[in-house]
Formats: structure tokens, sequence, C-alpha cells
């Protein structure tokens, strides 16, 4: 399951062990190299102006209208973990962050991201593009920074394809991020490899002539972003 970055924002943090309100949601601390989220930033009225902080392995639930975890303890200062400290001291918020290809072009702003709610892993991107939302895979990004984020220049067409799966093929029950990723998955299998794909190192993982599978594609995009990029601009 992912969970909506914008969703969390304000919401209360609720102690399962006793039943109370131990702050509310005041911002989301990525870690980019992780290319995950690693803390929620939580604040409240008896604190003044301190903000403290919860593991993202300590939250037991992200619900509609609250964040759960099992007791006060979760809740940590952020003097105590100098990594949170300096996560949030870097601002990286992804959200209405301008985003570019390596090359320089302009690929749009980033409205919002989803991310898994087991590992905090960030999956997918929500972005406008010429007065146009649309959605990109994680795997596109090369770099997330406090003032832009980097896609590989392969990010374009993934973006203008998005955009038509949003407009052309809208279902209610299924969410428009399922759209994209349904119909990127539709768009590579069963097409043949007209290249080999290699991963970061330098390692064969798909040969030329191979006929994509879900299992293959599932894999590559476990290579990192690079790898992905390759695969996507290698089919016939």
């Amino acid at each position: 399951m992912m969970k909506n970055s914008t969703e969390l924002i304000g919401l209360p943090v609720i102690s399962i062990t006793d039943g109370t309100e131990i702050g509310t949601v005041k911002s989301i601390v990525v870690n980019p190299e992780k290319r995950s989220v690693d803390f929620i930033a939580i604040e409240h009225e008896d604190w003044q102006t301190s903000v403290r902080a919860i593991p993202f392995k300590k939250i037991i639930g992200l619900g509609g209208y609250a964040i759960t975890v099992e007791n006060s303890g979760a809740v940590i200062d952020l003097n105590e973990i100098p990594i949170a400290n300096q996560l949030l001291n870097r601002k990286i918020s992804v959200a209405d962050t301008k985003a570019i290809t390596k090359k320089g072009q302009l690929a749009g702003e980033i409205k919002e991201y989803y991310f898994s709610e087991e590992s905090g892993s960030i999956e997918t991107l929500n972005i406008d593009a010429t007065d146009q939302s649309g959605f990109i895979d994680a795997e596109f990004v090369i770099t997330y920074g406090k003032d832009i984020i980097v896609l590989e220049e392969e990010a374009l067409n993934a973006i203008r394809d998005s955009i038509e799966v949003v407009d052309v093929e809208p279902e209610e029950e299924t969410s428009k991020v399922d759209q994209f990723k349904e119909k990127q998955m539709s768009m590579l299998v069963g097409k043949t490899l007209k290249n080999d794909v290699t991963d970061y190192s330098g390692e064969k993982i798909l040969s030329a002539g191979e006929v994509l599978t879900e299992d293959q594609i599932e894999m590559t995009k476990q290579r990192g972003p690079s790898t992905f990029a390759k695969l996507a601009t290698s089919v016939e």
C-alpha cells in the first residue's frame, strides 16, 4: 500500500497504550540518499517552539484520521539523534519542488509523492507539467535536492505517457497512480529488447532479443533508475 505525502500533514499522532494525542504532524523528513521517508516531525502546544520526531519504523499505522504509535516513547528529541536533526535542517520536501532532467530541461513541479506504508520508500511522484498533472515512477529520479529534483532524460516521455493515461483512461475505482503503473507495465510487457541491458556495475542482466515479462521489468526497477531507464529505451 502507498500513502500520499500531503495526507499526513496536520494529522494527530495517537499513543495506542493510553489513548492520548501526543502531537500533530508538522512535516515529513525525507532521506534523499535512501530515497525514503525516515522520520515524521511532530509538534505539540506544550513544547512551545520545540519540534520532535518519530522514526518511521516506530509508526504502527498511517490512517486517514490519525497516525498511531505504541506509546509516547516513540517520540524522540531531535538532539538525541543527530541524523534526524541533519535531515530536517536539509529541508528536502520533494513536494512543491521543480524537477529538471540531467540535461537541464524543465520537467515540471512535483506536487506530492507516494511512499510505501511498510518501508517508507518513495515510489511515485505527482508532477504538474505544462498545466497538466501526470505521474512518474521514482526510479527516474537521480537526485532529491532542496531546490531541484533531477530526473533521467527519459522521464519526459514517461510523464507525457502518464498524462495521456490519466486523461484518456480514468477509472473511478482505480487510483491515478495505479493507472500509471499499470500503463507503464503494459507498455513494456511483451516488447522485444533491441539491445543488451546492463546495471550500474556493468553486469548484463537482460539480453537483446528477449521478450520482456513482468518479473523482468520489476527486477530491472530494483536495480535503480538508470537501469530502468536503459530498459525503457531499449525496446523495439
